[in-house]
């Protein structure tokens, strides 16, 4: 065993010295071996040598240690903190420094040059963003833990105390708090590359918020995979270690996981983790049970996902809700494509995305962040339960039909703002942990007096607020809660204005300005409402947060501090009536630490003064310098140990009290979670009824029959754009079902054909939130899954030309539409040859009509060429209706109508179209003889 460890010790001396060799080739010359400065080859070490490292190859101490902490995280850039500095060293500066915009510097020693940069401790979120967002790396960040003992200063220790991965954000100022910030992992079954991919293999899937604490799991299958990751739009994807080199991204074991390109992908080691049920906040009991109808993938997935958090989040103590069971059964089904097409969240200009012009930013109305995030959720999961759809819709209409209920509601709302987030802080520890139990009884207040406002208007009217009296049970808010940590922590109600403020401040208060910026993050009404009481007196550095009377203990101590600034106070009373007797222009300052010396007074003036002084104090005097010296007596030593003391023992109380009161408001958290949710439900509800008022939406029925009957229907983003510039949209209607479920749709381009497909398709997903919708009346029968084909563009990226795109799409429409689906498909065939086209287009129409019998809504330009074609196979079409979007011409010119009218185009108007195009009159007349010709 000892020869095993030796080997391990010279193995990595080796290793150092190696590396240490690299930079003194970067050396000056002067340190350089003579060897190397003459250009020869460096003898070869004798067997006895095994590399170890001398005064003249080693790095210093400090550099060794940062060199390690590099080694010890290859994947990751390190932010090693240096004093008031974050710096980068080695090759990591050399690369990132100029991609940073940061100076690339060299420290010498010695014996070597070592590349470096850094900047300022208050730049590290700007850095970190920039190192994740746009280099698309892992941060480490090193941090100083302490600096050993007043007496032995010079020792200084660092560790690293998070990873920041994109997955992994809390509270950085780039996140996006209107969106989840989802980590998810993906466990494959053993083996799964080795055998042939099979469509219906299962696959486990865990995903988590840290954030705000949410977690989830879901068993899927691979060909539901890449629907499921375009739903959950995670930040980060874990995938198993062992399939790190099977380039699963490239699709070279199954095509369709191409989509995980679109993703930040890591290789996380698969493993057991013992702390699983520690991270979740309910009871052991309760969590064991609820783990035991996980399936073993989903708590494998959920395991690869602690596990990451825990080595990045190593001093965070992350506490999570019980992960929530998704069924894909439950809520209506979209893939990527289809998310894209109809731009739900986002839309793409000009190569890049933007969430403007997408449906989410029309129709977000929401007061809080918390509530735009339940607003996504909902948009990325619509129901398929009539009853939970019917019971979001109760809400609408209730504060449509309440006005004043509507507006006070929302009022209570904008005051809370995202107290979920902030409360998460708390429990992950960052920042001031008073800060963040003031901000959550000032929560809970808020949140009592919101359901207090509820109660009372339902008691005045009970027959139209019903749903409220079941609404109020479940709000329950421990106020009582609120109430001792008011009682405990020491507040103080601001009267001043705030320019009295900043006058009271002392300008050397920074502890006091920075947690004044601590409590405005939390929002304006907040941070002028209450302030925590720093110190008793600008000369005080220590940080109160308990009240002095709390306990006995307490009071006792405080009696006892003050007792010793008394004391302390004479002493510089006395010291100063000595200095008026030499000169009264002399300065004196207590000085905690001095360089290496602790608890002296420095004593300033001029250099006559300072030599007539130190014959008077000559016994305590440290030491004298030309207009300086540095006086302490036996006396002010001792007094200054009390002092510190006392100050420590009344810490350490008050933390204990404190860690207590942050345990009973951890306690709780499930209960905050349930209020979270009630309050995110009236924002969005609210936020629906306010949509429906100002664009005059109506309610729509849902029924279980495959129906889709919408009269007046319009796009809710097309219209609200015309309205923006003063232009009506034009309504159309839907029937299908009763007229058939598969709808040609012909017409020119710029006829408004793509527009009523998505608004059909926009109708349906508004209606299954249980928001109204842009109609004069809807009758909805509930979709399962929705299927588009739209747009003609090519995929660089995945290596598809635009053809294959559209095949790649209609397959996957054929393959899994069903009865209760909805397909709007859009020009299929036009990306290659006009037979071949229309041959296409043709399989496509039959295969939606006869076999999987969706309601199709089905655009194109062949639409005399597959109606001779349906008619001549004797197709039975009594299904099949077409519709054109109406041209109106007068005097040679023509006007598109974008209405709907029965029948088959005889033409595309593609020469008009492109007259108004601004095509050249010239290549016009050509066009026209071709055609006339053809």
């Amino acid at each position: 065993m000892l020869t095993a460890v030796l080997r391990r010790q010279q193995c990595y001396v080796l290793r150092v010295a190696t590396y240490n060799y690299r930079y003194l080739a970067t050396a000056s010359p002067v340190s350089r071996p003579t060897s190397a400065r003459a250009g020869k080859t460096v003898a070869p070490l004798e067997n006895w040598d095994r590399g170890a490292r001398t005064q003249k190859t080693s790095l210093t101490p400090m550099y060794n240690s940062v060199k390690k902490l590099i080694d010890s995280n290859p994947s990751c850039v390190s932010l090693i903190q240096v004093g008031s500095f974050y710096e980068l060293y080695f090759e990591q500066a050399e690369e990132y420094a100029p991609k940073l915009g940061l100076k690339l510097a060299k420290k010498k020693t010695s014996n070597h040059v070592i590349p470096f940069a850094g900047f300022p401790l208050s730049q590290l979120k700007r850095f970190t963003e920039m190192l994740i967002q746009e280099q698309k790396v892992n941060v480490a960040i090193v941090d100083q833990c302490s600096r050993g003992s007043k007496t032995d200063l010079q020792l200084v220790h660092r560790k690293i105390s998070r990873i920041i991965t994109p997955g992994t954000l809390i509270d950085e100022s780039f996140l996006n708090f209107s969106e989840n910030n989802y980590l998810l992992a993906i466990y494959f079954p053993p083996n799964a590359v080795k055998l042939p991919p099979d469509p219906d293999m299962t696959v486990g899937l865990s995903w988590i918020d840290i954030s705000v604490g949410e977690s989830f799991v879901q068993q899927t299958t691979l060909g539901q995979l890449g629907s499921d990751l375009s739903r959950i739009n995670p930040s980060e994807i874990l995938i198993p270690k062992d399939l790190q080199n099977k380039d699963l991204h490239l699709g070279k074991w199954y095509a369709p996981l191409q989509e995980l390109k679109r993703y930040l992908l890591r290789f996380h080691t698969v493993g057991s983790y013992g702390d699983l049920k520690q991270r979740f906040e309910s009871h052991i009991q309760k969590t064991r049970k609820h783990f035991e109808d996980l399936s073993p993938k989903e708590q494998t997935a959920l395991n690869m996902v602690l596990s990451y958090i825990s080595i990045n989040l190593p001093d965070a103590n992350v506490t999570l809700e019980l992960p929530t069971r998704y069924f894909n059964e439950d809520c209506l089904q979209m893939d990527s494509r289809t998310r894209e097409a109809l731009e739900l969240t986002e839309r793409a200009i000009v190569g890049r995305t933007s969430a403007v012009g997408s449906l989410v930013s029309t129709i977000k109305k929401t007061c809080t962040p918390s509530g735009t995030r339940m607003l996504n959720d909902w948009i990325k999961s619509p129901l398929l339960d009539i009853e939970q759809i019917k019971y979001r819709q109760k809400y609408v209409d209730l504060f449509l039909k309440n006005e004043y209920l509507k507006i006070i509601t929302r009022q209570q709302l904008l005051q809370l703002g995202d107290f979920i987030r902030n409360l998460q802080r708390l429990v992950v520890g960052n920042g001031d942990v008073a800060t963040h139990l003031i901000y959550t009884a000032t929560s809970l207040q808020k949140l009592q007096a919101l359901r207090d406002f509820l109660s009372e208007e339902h008691q005045k009217n009970p027959q139209k607020t019903a749903m409220l009296e079941d609404f109020v049970d479940k709000f329950k808010v421990p106020n009582e809660l609120a109430e001792e940590i008011f009682n405990i922590i020491h507040t103080e109600k601001e009267q001043e204005s705030a320019s009295n403020e900043t006058e009271e401040i002392h300008e050397d208060d920074q502890e006091m300005v920075e947690t004044k910026t601590k409590l405005s993050s939390y929002g304006n009404d907040f941070s002028e409402k209450y302030r925590l009481l720093n110190m008793e007196t600008a000369a005080q550095e220590v940080f109160y947060s308990v009240r002095k009377d709390h306990n006995e203990a307490l009071r006792s101590l405080h009696d006892e501090l003050s007792s010793l600034r008394d004391k302390e106070a004479q002493f510089m009373d006395s010291l100063r009536g000595t200095l008026n007797q030499v000169d009264a222009k002399l300065t004196l300052s207590k000085k905690e630490v001095l360089g290496r010396y602790v608890n002296a007074i420095l004593i300033s003036g001029k250099s006559s003064a300072i030599e007539n002084l130190s014959h008077k104090l000559n016994d305590d005097i440290i030491y004298t310098k030309k207009t300086s010296l540095l006086y302490r007596t036996k006396e002010w030593n001792d007094l200054q140990h009390a002092i510190a003391e006392t100050r420590s023992s009344i810490l350490a109380i008050e933390e204990q009290i404190m860690q207590e009161l942050k345990d009973k408001v951890i306690l709780r958290f499930p209960e905050f979670r349930e209020l979270s949710r009630l309050v995110n439900f009236l924002d969005v509800t609210a936020s629906f009824a306010i949509l429906a008022e100002e664009n005059n939406w109506t309610c729509p029925k849902l029924i279980r029959t495959p129906r889709l009957s919408i009269e007046g229907g319009r796009h809710v983003v097309v219209e609200s754009s015309l309205k923006a510039s003063g232009t009506m949209f034009i309504a159309n209607d839907s029937n299908m079902g009763q007229e058939g479920n598969l709808w040609v749709i012909l017409g020119p381009n710029m006829g408004g054909k793509s527009t009523f497909l998505r608004q059909n398709a926009l109708i349906v997903i508004l209606a299954q939130m249980g928001s109204y919708v842009p109609a004069d009346r809807a009758s909805i029968g509930v979709v399962d899954r929705i299927f588009t084909r739209i747009g003609a563009s090519d995929d660089l990226y995945n290596d598809m030309s635009t053809f294959m795109v559209e095949m790649v799409e209609t397959s996957n429409i054929l393959n899994h539409a069903t009865p209760r689906s909805l397909a709007i498909v859009d020009e299929i065939g036009r990306g290659t040859s006009g037979k071949e086209g229309i041959a296409i287009a043709y399989a496509t129409l039959l295969g939606l009509l006869n076999v999987n019998k969706c309601r199709t809504l089905f655009a194109t330009h062949f639409g005399k060429e597959l109606e001779a074609l349906l008619t001549a196979n004797g197709v039975d079409q009594s299904n099949v209706r077409y519709f054109r979007t109406r041209v109106v011409s007068n005097n040679d010119q023509y006007f598109i109508d974008h209405s709907l009218e029965p029948g088959i185009s005889e033409r595309s108007h593609a020469l008009e179209v492109a007259r108004m195009a601004g095509f050249p009159e010239k290549s016009l007349h050509v066009a026209e003889q071709v055609l006339s010709s053809l």
